[in-house]
């Protein structure tokens, strides 16, 4: 259960809604403890199930650091782009 924990707080990006304002967080609360992992997979998968095999051959920590920089990267291009109209 330490890892889970440790996981979850070091690509809290990626698991919390409500980390820093992220609307874009992959899985709010209620839904990660109904899905578990199988959202990250997703994401990961593009949403293509063709691609879920390739992804679970994945390194978990170069998995959450993609969805961790794609996440911020998504988070200030809006504030990039609001800011701009």
């Amino acid at each position: 259960m330490d890892f889970r924990k440790g996981v979850v707080n070091d690509f809290g990006v990626i698991f919390d809604s409500q980390h820093e304002g992220n609307e874009t967080a992959i899985a709010t609360e209620d839904f990660a403890s109904q899905w578990n992992w199988f959202g990250v997979m997703y994401r990961l998968a593009g949403g293509q199930i063709v691609n879920l095999e390739a992804v679970t051959k994945l390194n978990l920590y170069e998995c959450l650091t993609w969805l961790t920089y794609e996440t911020e990267l998504d988070s200030q291009n809006k504030v990039k782009y609001g800011s701009n109209q």
